[in-house]
């Protein structure tokens, strides 16, 4: 019989909801804001829900591994491994944007088989497990049906800020040069799990993101990909963990138009 993963599922969507009521809605303490780069922002929040998370799963399943944004980055293997961000786009949650979310998801073989994200303010929780579709508050949800590009809404990641960011962001800035005239509209949120999320329940048509971190993309890549969209990397290859881009679409028309128009720039 295969497993459907019911358990870990329902036990990390309470987990999230209950990590965002205790150190977001009704926190007593006020947020401190931290530097971690130059451009990077880490706040106390994004350190408490972390060892919530991490602590509270690790009751429940011992034996799984962890890989956290803040302090538990480690290498992928094909064990089972909880893929945590305590807190994505953390610099709208430090201005008070509220586009901003709690996500996990769990890898077996370095493939999500489940996995949850939370949008606090916007009272959201998306979730999915393999196989079994994609849900908003408990409603499924799939991609939007749009078959034309010019209709189309995009989303992309955020520029890059490191130290290479002027030949990165080159790239990025070509990206968009290329497509922004064929599609209706482009977006940046700058928190991938809105951008999946967004994607997953048709409110967008397209995700296009150069460079992610693995506890970004995970989560909403399930999700989304439940939802019924595809997925490949900028040069058109195949999707997986050790993909340096992604693009996602709701429809392979959409994705083969847009690989088109971005490779033969």
């Amino acid at each position: 019989m295969t497993d459907n993963f019911t358990a870990e599922l329902e036990f990390a969507t309470k987990l999230i909801k209950t990590s965002a009521c205790l150190h977001i809605k009704v926190r007593s303490t006020p947020t401190n804001v931290y530097q971690k780069g130059e451009f990077d922002q880490v706040t106390s929040t994004d350190y408490a829900i972390e060892k919530f998370l991490v602590d509270e799963l690790l009751k429940e399943f011992p034996n799984d591994r962890i890989i956290s944004e803040e302090t538990y980055i480690t290498e992928i293997t094909d064990e089972r491994t909880w893929v945590i961000d305590p807190l994505d786009g953390t610099s709208n949650y430090a201005r008070k944007i509220p586009i901003y979310g709690i996500q996990m998801a769990l890898l077996i073989n370095k493939k999500p088989v489940v996995a949850v994200i939370y949008l606090p303010e916007l009272e959201e929780i998306y979730y999915a497990a393999v196989n079994q579709g994609s849900y908003l508050n408990g409603e499924r949800i799939y991609v939007s049906s749009c078959g034309e590009l010019s209709q189309a809404i995009a989303s992309m990641g955020d520029f890059s800020k490191g130290s290479d960011r002027t030949e990165k962001n080159r790239v990025r800035l070509g990206g968009v040069c290329a497509i922004v005239n064929h599609i209706n509209r482009l977006k940046m949120w700058g928190a991938a799990c809105y951008d999946l999320a967004a994607l997953a329940s048709g409110k967008t048509d397209i995700y296009l993101v150069y460079s992610y971190d693995i506890w970004d993309i995970m989560p909403g890549y399930l999700i989304a990909k439940e939802a019924g969209a595809v997925f490949q990397q900028l040069t058109g290859e195949a999707f997986d963990y050790t993909a340096t881009t992604l693009i996602g679409a709701a429809n392979v028309k959409l994705m083969n138009e847009l690989l088109e128009i971005i490779n033969s720039r």
